[in-house]
């Protein structure tokens, strides 16, 4: 499992995966500091954070996830690797599930570089505007506890859209099924059975209802290690073309 996990790293060298997790946490923290800028009234520092997490839950997590399970993918769809890949005398469900360690591993990062980015974009805009933008005390802890409860939460996430990812040679199906889903998520961000929705269940962990935070990351946690244990089987027994 290490050097197969260790050879899918090796492959983010030829890809756009690294680009993209840099680029993801980096455009929520700089649209929102940018928001914070263009108000006429300093903006309580709970509320910038708040927004941020929000808008990180709600649309660039899903979308980000999307990209980056196709590009993944695509490493081996794109030349017709599969084939090179499974007749190698290694199990197949250890490349599947590198595969999926790797996708965890890269969305975890991106939330630790989003934690980390908070603090130095409410203090970026606060420079840039010469004057005081935010006011209040911040609450770093809570927001990271919000956001690292987003990525635990993506799994169930992550979890559909790779295995569309790799089930589909075309980067056409899993990208509808992204942006199809985020899109329904936007529009139904307040329905309560959003609990169940893959795409709606990060942003469900800042529900002011305990309750349903807590009921949407024991969905999104339990539910994405079964979805992947089931794609692990499904994509081991596959015969790829």
């Amino acid at each position: 499992m290490p050097a197969s996990l260790f050879s899918e790293m090796l492959k983010l060298r030829n890809s756009l995966a690294l680009l993209l997790c840099a680029a993801a946490p980096l455009m929520v923290v700089v649209l929102t500091s940018l928001v914070v800028m263009d108000r006429d009234e300093p903006t309580p520092w709970p509320l910038f954070t708040t927004n941020l997490a929000a808008a990180w839950g709600l649309f660039m997590l899903p979308m980000t996830v999307t990209a980056l399970t196709i590009l993944l993918a695509q490493i081996e769809h794109g030349p017709r690797f599969w084939n090179h890949l499974l007749a190698l005398p290694v199990p197949k469900w250890r490349l599947f599930a590198a595969k999926s360690v790797l996708t965890i591993l890269l969305v975890g990062l991106m939330s630790a570089a989003l934690i980390l980015l908070t603090p130095v974009a409410g203090h970026f805009a606060e420079w840039a505007a010469a004057g005081p933008q935010l006011v209040g005390t911040p609450r770093f802890k809570e927001h990271g506890a919000q956001v690292a409860g987003m990525f635990l939460s993506s799994l169930l996430l992550i979890a559909v859209q790779l295995w569309a990812a790799l089930r589909f040679r075309s980067f056409v199906p899993p990208l509808v099924l992204g942006i199809g889903g985020t899109l329904v998520a936007v529009v139904a961000s307040g329905a309560e059975q959003g609990v169940w929705f893959p795409w709606l269940i990060p942003a469900n962990m800042l529900s002011e209802n305990p309750a349903q935070a807590a009921l949407a990351g024991t969905i999104g946690f339990w539910g994405g290690l079964a979805a992947l244990a089931a794609m692990i089987v499904d994509l081991s027994r596959r015969e790829f073309r």
